[in-house]
């Protein structure tokens, strides 16, 4: 029931980040301790991680549990910070009553019916693009497409000019790099100067779309109203910021994870070549087997609990390593091999329950379209190194270059 001991290979790999960011495969390191140490105590969070699927679906519905008491903790640990009040303004840090509110009211806003509609766009846009890179044999798949790409399609639904879109994407991943499980003064100092930038642009934009509506996404959320409520201007600046920053980190990684998959699995590129239509299981496919983000953003618990054998004391922090329960053998069949007609693939790459991530839709039409173009538009694609490197980027699994020839 307490706190175990580990190996010391597994002490030293797990003694900071349990997310291993920067590392170049996590995966046989998550199989180790989901066997040896499934709800793992880390010291340097002071906090627990859960390795096995049940666990971590359990955790993830259970309301004793909050996302509110977790940035206290922040504040009473790093003072102020702009990144952590942002935060608590985002349908993703809400608990309970006040969760179901505003999820209804953006919901208005950010609809299934939205992001369909704007598939035509995104494929234009996909298209332009590779269409621009097509005639110089080889490009970083990062850096040329998958980094560019969901700022330009966010930008897009917002409304503000496409020169925009890299400034924009510097100050959010400025607030991305903030973000992690595990958090440091110098972190949130400088996300809060990228997140000052990013809202003072926003609030300029807020400003116009309140005087001159138009058909995108804030003049939605501006006019959004259930029950008589409304959406202040600072929750709508925080869920834009959310919206641009989950978007941003995950569906670039996504496309470059998943294409990294493929290109090594030859024969499941083949097959999804000959049969385009795959492309929806290959996307909830690549979510499950190199998962964007390693980790859903932490909770603490209200009172004390057991979680699989462990007691998780009133005020201690908790969080799931999504690699290590997609890749868990008790709820997927041979979890290792990469299978894109692969059945039964409920993954937590989207975390589960109350908190399942809304822009969902919007990174899996992204990734479809993204993924098909590729395959489609440069037939002869092969990677161009080895062994790719990974950032340092907190909870998010990011390559830092993906080259590629075609």
């Amino acid at each position: 029931m307490s706190e175990s001991k580990l190996p010391p290979d597994l002490a030293t790999v797990f003694a900071e980040d349990p997310t291993m960011p920067g590392h170049p495969d996590p995966y046989p390191w998550f199989h180790r301790l989901r066997e040896q140490d499934p709800v793992h105590f880390n010291q340097h969070m002071n906090g627990w991680v859960l390795t096995r699927y049940a666990d971590a679906v359990a955790y993830l519905r259970d309301h004793r549990f909050s996302r509110g008491e977790y940035l206290d903790s922040l504040q009473r640990r790093f003072g102020n910070s702009e990144i952590v009040a942002d935060q608590r303004r985002e349908l993703a840090f809400m608990d309970a009553s006040a969760h179901t509110k505003a999820r209804g009211l953006i919901g208005k806003a950010f609809t299934p019916q939205r992001v369909e509609a704007m598939r035509p766009q995104i494929q234009r846009i996909v298209d332009a693009r590779l269409d621009q890179l097509a005639a110089a044999g080889r490009m970083d798949i990062i850096a040329d497409f998958a980094y560019p790409l969901p700022a330009m399609v966010i930008s897009d639904m917002l409304g503000v000019p496409e020169a925009d879109a890299p400034e924009l994407r510097e100050w959010v991943e400025g607030v991305v790099m903030a973000r992690g499980i595990i958090r440091t003064p110098q972190m949130l100092e400088a996300g809060d100067r990228s997140a000052r930038a990013f809202r003072g642009y926003l609030s300029k934009l807020h400003d116009t779309r309140t005087k001159n509506p138009s058909h995108d996404l804030m003049s939605a959320m501006i006019a959004a109203e259930e029950a008589g409520e409304r959406l202040s201007r600072e929750d709508i600046l925080a869920q834009v910021t959310s919206l641009f920053a989950a978007g941003h980190a995950t569906t670039r990684s996504l496309i470059a994870n998943g294409m990294l998959a493929l290109m090594r699995n030859p024969a499941q590129m083949d097959k999804l070549r000959a049969n385009p239509a795959l492309v929806v299981s290959a996307v909830e496919e690549m979510l499950r087997y190199d998962p964007p983000t390693q980790a859903p953003s932490p909770q603490v618990a209200l009172d004390d609990l057991e979680i699989g054998g462990k007691i998780i004391k009133k005020g201690q922090t908790v969080s799931v390593l999504i690699g290590a329960c997609n890749r868990d053998p008790s709820r997927f069949r041979d979890p290792d091999r990469f299978d894109i007609e692969r059945r039964d693939n409920e993954h937590l790459s989207f975390s589960f329950g109350a908190h399942y991530c809304l822009g969902a839709a919007l990174a899996r039409a992204e990734a479809q379209i993204a993924i098909a173009a590729l395959l489609r538009k440069l037939p002869r694609l092969q990677l161009a190194l080895d062994e790719p490197q990974y950032e340092r980027m907190g909870r998010f699994r990011v390559m830092k270059s993906l080259p590629v020839t075609y």
